[in-house]
């Protein structure tokens, strides 16, 4: 039932109830009188209740109204009764007492001389308290249909065991429904749990200045650095089980700029008419950064997707990566007739192999050793297989490390690129997907002026071969190994300061889960000489993620461990390119969007890239063919940091 439904049934029945007090409290005064007087006749309680009637309109009802408005006055209505505990019946038999005040001296006020009997006040305050006491008692039963309800009924209507005023962890819950007063019921009867629930904040506002189990209830999740301060306040748990994975990133973004502990139980997604499983304090967990970044699920057609990938040969280059990885775990889903992961990391397809050999099913999941540069490993892989979709995810991404290599990057992503999708053409494959980054849409750095080229090269083989060439671009994925998500959490468990590059420094990433279910999606789409756009990712000040992660790992930022600036390193910018700035809209699909190249580069004669040995590349030639193609972007010295342009937050 909804805040407001539950409100009005509550007024309805109270309204009822009064009524019926003060009816019978008048009747049975009449009675009592009329038996202090001798040869009354039997039978006179039908003039009573007409006399009753007579000053109805212009007396009684009046004093209903009054009374219905202390119990509005009182917040009665605001107490959500499905979990009601003795405090809260406390609350209500206090507020009909002020009803009965108030509705008194309204009756005095007014000269309404038949509810001014002192009979008439003690019986009509008794029906009072035992109509609206049993309504209530039968709303909680109902409510408490399930097995884990009616536990919270029974409990809350024991006497709580509060822990000591000095031992008790003050807490502040996030969400006031089912799963709140589970946890708030088991604290309050947990006399050892040391915990003391002190005020539930949620964003609706119709239950601000209500109570739960004898909590008071606030209104909006942007009050939190203020009640948590107010309050003393030690731990935060959020406990909306079933909340979005944004909404979750919202209020956690509010909660770590608090100095509190922080707890979460986990979400939890049930289907329509299914009951959310009890929550204990057990369940509870400590957020990680995922969390913090986290966003709902894209809505995907997996039909489309399903269609495109059962029963194929597919083929995931880079598949022993964290995003090659999560790759894979996607296309099983999709039931391929047989998947192969290739990589150089001999431990990272151990892994896989150990973990898909029991998952597979229909499929059969197959491993090669190989680099993407290996020309004789790569094409006995295309002539054993003959894959039909091909994910070329294999590439040298990290920033620092690609500019003091440009030579080992440039033969990784363009190279081995080429030999991929020459390979594609020669094997008859269907569909090739390139992994790029959204720093190709402005290249800074030599990595990504390496993906630029990489994406030119697919388009113009796109427009010669009957195999559909497409890329996908996507920003940072939050679980990436060396990225600056890996090495602040290194840096806080040493308890190192933690070392940020610029303080202006931003930067967005997206989950890989989501990355790889959008990359199937875009595959799905692809008829050839698209440049996809997924994401677009959450963006968050570097500085900020920084605080974040500290307070996550129960430290204090500047006071337990440290945040120093450094610089920026070479090839990195302070803020990212302007989002959407090749960007088509509307998207083609829910966060897939379609590019188009504004960059103006253009691929030199095909000799100059490919007629030549790779072993006589060297560091200088690599940077100087960058700078010819993308002279707006690499003709700056490698030393050199770019400022960028600001951007805004979704």
């Amino acid at each position: 039932m909804s805040n407001n439904a539950r409100r009005a049934f509550f007024v309805f029945v109270d309204f009822v109830a009064f009524n019926a007090s003060y009816l019978l409290a008048f009747i049975l005064n009449a009675s009592l009188a009329a038996s202090d007087v001798e040869g009354a006749a039997a039978g006179a309680s039908g003039s009573v209740a007409g006399s009753y009637f007579k000053v109805y309109l212009t007396g009684f009802l009046i004093l209903i109204a009054v009374k219905l408005a202390a119990q509005f006055v009182t917040s009665v209505y605001r107490i959500v009764f499905e979990y009601a505990n003795l405090a809260d019946f406390k609350h209500v038999a206090l507020a009909l007492a002020a009803g009965t005040f108030a509705s008194v001296t309204a009756a005095a006020l007014l000269g309404i001389e038949p509810a001014l009997a002192p009979r008439v006040i003690l019986f009509s305050f008794i029906f009072d308290v035992v109509f609206v006491s049993v309504s209530r008692f039968l709303y909680v039963s109902r409510a408490a249909g399930t097995e884990q309800a009616a536990d919270i009924a029974r409990s809350a209507l024991q006497k709580p065991h509060p822990a000591s005023a000095k031992e008790a962890r003050r807490v502040l819950f996030i969400g006031s429904g089912k799963a709140t007063a589970e946890l708030i019921a088991e604290i309050q009867n947990t006399p050892g749990k040391g915990w003391k629930p002190e005020i539930i904040v949620d964003d609706d506002k119709a239950n601000e200045g209500g109570s739960l189990l004898g909590v008071e209830i606030a209104s909006g999740r942007r009050e939190i650095r203020l009640l948590a301060r107010r309050h003393e306040i030690d731990e935060i748990i959020v406990a909306k089980p079933s909340a979005s994975r944004r909404y979750l990133a919202a209020v956690l973004r509010e909660c770590v700029k608090t100095r509190c502990g922080i707890s979460l139980l986990p979400l939890v997604y049930t289907q329509a008419g299914t009951e959310a499983p009890h929550a204990t304090l057990a369940d509870l967990r400590k957020p990680v950064i995922s969390d913090l970044l986290g966003r709902d699920r894209p809505r995907i057609d997996h039909r489309e997707t399903a269609a495109e990938i059962r029963g194929r040969v597919v083929l995931v280059t880079g598949g022993a990566g964290v995003f090659g990885t999560e790759l894979c775990k996607r296309i099983l889903r999709y039931k391929p007739r047989r998947l192969i992961a290739l990589d150089a990391d001999e431990d990272g397809l151990a892994m896989l192999a150990s973990e898909f050999g029991r998952l597979t099913g229909e499929t059969e999941f197959r491993t090669v050793v190989a680099s993407v540069r290996d020309a004789e490993t790569m094409r006995r892989a295309f002539a054993a297989f003959r894959p039909h979709l091909i994910f070329h995810a294999a590439e040298l991404k990290q920033i620092p490390l690609a500019q003091a290599n440009p030579r080992e990057t440039f033969l990784t992503n363009v190279f081995g690129l080429k030999m991929a999708a020459d390979l594609a053409e020669e094997y008859s494959a269907e569909k090739f997907i390139l992994v790029s980054t959204t720093r190709a849409a402005e290249p800074v750095s030599v990595a990504a002026a390496c993906k630029r080229i990489a994406e030119m090269v697919i388009m113009e083989r796109n427009a010669k071969s009957s195999v559909k060439y497409a890329a996908c671009r996507f920003p940072n994925l939050i679980e990436g190994r060396g990225n600056v998500i890996a090495v602040f959490a290194k840096q806080i468990a040493e308890g190192r300061p933690v070392t940020v590059t610029d303080k202006d420094v931003s930067r967005s990433f997206i989950a890989a889960e989501e990355a790889a279910l959008l990359t199937t999606e875009a595959a799905a789409l692809a008829e050839g000489g698209e440049i996809y756009e997924l994401g677009p990712g959450e963006t968050i000040q570097i500085r900020e993620l920084a605080e974040a992660m500290i307070r996550l790992s129960g430290a204090l930022p500047y006071e337990d461990i440290d945040i120093v600036t450094t610089q920026l390193r070479s090839g990195e910018r302070v803020l990212q390119a302007t989002p959407g700035a090749e960007r088509i809209d509307p998207p083609v699909a829910d966060r897939i969007w379609l590019t188009e190249d504004k960059s103006g580069a253009k691929l030199p004669h095909w000799s100059v890239l490919w007629n030549k040995d790779p072993s006589r590349i060297d560091d200088a030639g690599v940077i100087e063919l960058l700078r010819s193609i993308f002279p707006a972007y690499t003709s700056r010295t490698t030393g050199q940091v770019i400022r960028g342009v600001k951007i805004e937050n979704e």
